[in-house]
């Protein structure tokens, strides 16, 4: 089997699923605080999110695991680095803005879950990449703060900002993917 052309086993597929294990190796570290080499495994996680698109595109090697397998791993480490992060020294951080970052993750994979069922591709828009950026930057400088940075006070303002840039991104790239897909959700 020539693993580079299979449909799983092409690179892009590998990094995607090798970010899978780093989500798994961050919640590890970050349930027992290790919060430098949570910061190292997540930001190695983001790495390979951007690295596996760049190199699907240049290469041509696009698939349709590789389609719905990368949002669902970005999907996983985003919306359990939050949790974690809540649970682990951001107790003052209210729980509804990642209820708010869940739920919409939820929804977006439910809307293009059915568009796709639909034979209509639901790829990755602007305001979703502007959005998984965010969320990364967020998850990284609280777990900056929280390896380093406790001291600086003015970082937990930063970070506070930060996830209210995050929520409204987040619900505002739901909106738009709501928008994008209504034409099929409409249907009778």
């Amino acid at each position: 089997m020539d693993f580079q052309k299979s449909t799983i086993f092409n690179l892009p597929n590998s990094l995607t699923l090798f970010r899978l294990l780093l989500a798994i190796i961050f919640f590890i570290f970050l349930s027992y605080h290790y919060y430098a080499l949570s910061l190292l495994s997540f930001l190695a996680a983001s790495l390979t999110d951007w690295l596996d698109g760049y190199v699907a595109r240049k290469k041509g090697l696009l698939t349709d695991f590789g389609r719905i397998a990368d949002p669902f791993v970005d999907k996983i480490i985003v919306c359990g680095g939050f949790i974690l992060l809540i649970k682990h020294g951001y107790e003052n951080v209210p729980p509804w803005m990642v209820l708010v970052i869940v739920a919409r993750e939820f929804f977006v994979s439910s809307i293009r879950s059915y568009s796709e069922a639909r034979g209509i591709e639901f790829g990755a828009t602007l305001w979703g990449k502007a959005k998984m950026f965010v969320q990364a930057l967020t998850i990284s400088l609280m777990l900056l703060f929280s390896a380093y940075l406790k001291h600086v006070g003015s970082i937990k303002n930063i970070i506070i900002v930060l996830l209210w840039l995050t929520v409204i991104i987040t619900v505002v790239s739901g909106i738009k993917y709501m928008v994008k897909a209504s034409p099929v959700l409409l249907e009778r």
